[in-house]
């Protein structure tokens, strides 16, 4: 999915969430709904993509198979630790719960925007929805690995 659409939608999202709860609700969710794709960044880098900022903001604007077909980028399974951590239902989780706790409405928020970027993902990914859990990827490693392998060659952006 381009990013420029997460951004947008936690854009959208957030102007809801800062009339109805203010600026840090707001903050949250524009932040991690619309930001935090951010960790893929490096795995495009390493996968092809010039390293300039120029090109880097031209990407916002690209879906994965215009990556792939301008700067010859191959999708897979990014490396960093950032993308199962952030890429996660677990994650949505511990940032409510932390937001509950701390009585911090930018943590929750930080939650419902990590959640709607993950909705958004939903059909990027092999497996569908169980693909959005740590536990799930890690009790399911090879069903993943293989998954993965034939979901590159058929989902449509």
């Amino acid at each position: 999915m381009r990013a420029i659409t997460h951004i947008a939608a936690g854009t959208a999202a957030a102007a809801i969430a800062g009339a109805a709860s203010g600026t840090p609700a707001a903050a949250g969710i524009f932040l991690f709904g619309g930001f935090l794709d951010v960790d893929h960044v490096t795995h495009f880098i390493s996968a092809g993509l010039p390293s300039n900022i120029r090109t880097i903001l031209k990407s916002i604007f690209m879906n994965e198979k215009q990556l792939e077909k301008t700067y010859s980028i191959s999708r897979g399974i990014p490396s960093s630790w950032s993308f199962p951590v952030f890429h996660c239902i677990e994650f949505v989780f511990l940032l409510a719960v932390s937001g509950f706790l701390l009585e911090s409405s930018f943590l929750m928020a930080a939650g419902i925007g990590v959640l709607l970027h993950l909705l958004m993902d939903i059909r990027s990914y092999p497996c569908g929805i169980p693909f959005f859990s740590i536990i799930w990827r890690c009790m399911k490693k090879q069903k993943l690995m293989t998954e993965w392998q034939t979901h590159r060659s058929t989902v449509r952006f």
